[in-house]
């Protein structure tokens, strides 16, 4: 009960219209009954079209009124168009009825894609490097649409299934209640034959959607990384890997089929078995003068109210079961905490003071710290280098400063605030990040660059391009500003795409900037030029850049040296590079090698 209710969850903001489409389903199955009677006043008038003759039929008393005093081909015509009128009345009903299903099922999926996409956007920063994309992709797509499918669809084909066998079996039972019991006599076997085909396509459809689930990331990472493939001639690795996670879907697939082609087959075998021995007693109630020729046709008629909404049960069930395990993967993710639940309040001026205080981090699944009580202070204005081996915790502490992970224990101080009580977004809005593998847009250039303002003017924007030394490559485009950039950038080197990232956060004056090894895509002279055109900015940001490169991190007002997550050294270039430590035997080793290059130059 707890999962159905979650799945109707969904309606809510809906159910009054939902109530709507209820009713018109009853009314239209409920007038659907009356369909076959005009067929038995027919029959019933050409066997004795005596105008004194008031037949059995059960019409309402204005509509026996109106075809009475039978008046020969006068009433038939009186049937015919009255016939025509109330089927079209009908028509009309169903149409409104099925324009409120299409409108309800729409404006639930878009609903749940708005809601859900928002939910996911605020997930935590550890969730969405562990989770699966293509998993991610189906729940917002093909899980939403089979939800809204089905309290849409569904849901009024219940109620339909209920109301037109209550208004077959009034009408039947008002013609010949024996015909009542041999209609339902089946029922209980269709009944329990459905139960059982719903408790397993529950659980087969589950397997499915997992099945389906690997092979959509499957096929987004191979498509992603179709540089990767080509790259290592892995093509056909990566084919046969599709290929075996494609026959587990196929075969999941198949399983579905072949229990679904047996419930159906048994479906129509008791469908065919009440349609016969409807057929036998009826022929043998005609001979026995228990049943006149008109009733019998418009029993015939109207067991099919009684017999296929029997049969469309297992469509409806097997729908059900998909919805529930669709519905599930959707709380699924809602009921993961979102990342603002954690937040500050606090709007203060930000102006670019930082300090670590006995900061140390570990991931909540390890016991390994990636920092252990770091402590260092950055003034504002101050442009500040980190540098260290790879994984000694460098870009945990841009992920800590940015809140995208918090600290274990500690303080992060921005201008005489702990960050934890910083509201997140107004945080993030006050820091330009790069990160080392920037993420650009399939549009054009001034549309990457302006991504987080569009309404910025042009003049930042070309501002912008010119202090991230982009603006030569830009006038070497045959469209400038307009060239479009391709999927992930893709039409680009890899050290214009960093330039691109770079320009994007220089469109606003943030207070503080930071390069998650985002220079080491570009060559030293263009490194050299991007941080001094930085250095003169006009509004001089706090600067914080996460490097490998000794090149870069001299020029820094200070320099953090990280060693195995704890501060080993802080210092000017000129200390650190005569002090016995990780920076010397770095500066020994890139430092000689950058003299020769120079010596080749000159030579």
């Amino acid at each position: 009960m707890k999962r159905i209710r979650q799945l109707f969850s969904f309606i809510k903001g809906y159910w009054w219209m939902m109530f709507l489409i209820i009713l018109f389903v009853v009314f239209n199955r409920f007038s659907y009954s009356y369909v076959p009677l005009f067929t038995q006043y027919l029959f019933a008038f050409l066997k004795n079209p005596d105008s004194s003759v008031i037949y059995n039929v059960n019409f309402p008393n204005f509509v026996l009124n109106y075809l009475w005093p039978n008046e020969g081909f006068q009433t038939i015509i009186k049937l015919v168009v009255l016939l025509a009128s109330f089927q079209t009345f009908r028509f009309i009903m169903i149409f409104v009825e099925s324009f409120l299903r299409g409108r309800i099922g729409e404006n639930i999926q878009r609903k749940l894609r708005n809601e859900l996409y928002d939910h996911i956007q605020s997930l935590e920063y550890q969730y969405h490097n562990n989770v699966d994309v293509g998993d991610l992709i189906q729940r917002v797509t093909s899980d939403i649409e089979m939800v809204g499918s089905f309290l849409s669809e569904r849901v009024a084909e219940f109620f339909r299934l209920l109301a037109t066998i209550s208004f077959g079996t009034m009408q039947i039972y008002f013609i010949n209640p024996s015909f009542v019991i041999v209609a339902l006599v089946l029922i209980p076997f269709s009944g329990t034959a459905s139960i059982l085909y719903f408790r397993y396509v529950r659980k087969q459809f589950k397997v499915v959607e997992e099945k389906e689930s690997k092979m959509i990331t499957v096929i987004q990472e191979n498509l992603a990384g179709t540089k990767i493939v080509r790259a290592f001639a892995n093509e056909a690795h990566e084919i046969e890997k599709l290929d075996t996670i494609n026959q587990a879907y196929s075969k999941a697939n198949y399983k579905l089929s072949k229990a679904s082609a047996l419930y159906w087959g048994i479906s129509d075998v008791i469908s065919m078995l009440q349609y016969v021995i409807i057929i036998i007693i009826a022929i043998h109630y005609a001979r026995l003068g228990l049943v006149m020729m008109d009733q019998l046709v418009a029993v015939l008629m109207l067991i099919g109210m009684l017999i296929w909404p029997i049969r469309g049960l297992g469509r409806l069930i097997g729908d059900f079961g998909r919805a529930l395990v669709a519905s599930d993967r959707l709380h699924e993710l809602y009921q993961l905490e979102s990342e603002f639940n954690n937040n500050g309040t606090k709007t203060p001026p930000i102006l670019g003071h930082i300090e670590f205080r006995d900061v140390s981090f570990k991931f909540s699944d390890s016991d390994h710290h990636l920092l252990t009580n770091v402590n260092f202070t950055i003034e504002k204005g101050e442009t500040v280098a980190v540098i260290g081996r790879t994984g000694s915790g460098k870009s945990t502490i841009v992920n800590l400063l940015s809140r995208f992970l918090e600290v274990e224990s500690g303080q992060i101080i921005i201008d005489g605030v702990d960050i934890k009580d910083i509201e997140k977004h107004y945080l993030r809005r006050h820091m330009g990040v790069v990160l080392q593998d920037p993420f650009l847009y399939s549009r054009s250039l001034y549309d990457n660059i302006a991504i987080s303002n569009p309404q910025v003017q042009k003049e930042r924007v070309f501002q912008a391009a010119t202090i991230a030394n982009l603006d030569r490559d830009i006038q070497s485009f045959e469209k400038g500003f307009d060239t479009e950039v391709g999927e992930r950038g893709t039409t680009l080197s890899g050290g214009q795409k960093q330039r691109v990232a770079i320009a994007r956060i220089l469109i606003e004056d943030k207070p503080i900037l930071i390069f998650d090894d985002s220079l080491s895509a570009v060559d030293t002279q263009t490194d050299k030029l991007i941080r001094e055109a930085l250095q003169f900015k006009e509004n001089k940001s706090t600067t914080i850049i996460i490097t490998h490169r000794i090149t870069t991190a001299r020029q820094a007002d200070k320099i953090i040296v990280l060693e195995n997550g704890v501060v080993s050294d802080i210092g000017t270039h000129e200390t650190l590079k005569d002090k016995p430590g990780l920076y010397k035997r770095l500066w020994d080793i890139q430092g000689s090698l950058e003299a020769e290059f120079l010596k080749m130059i000159e030579g």
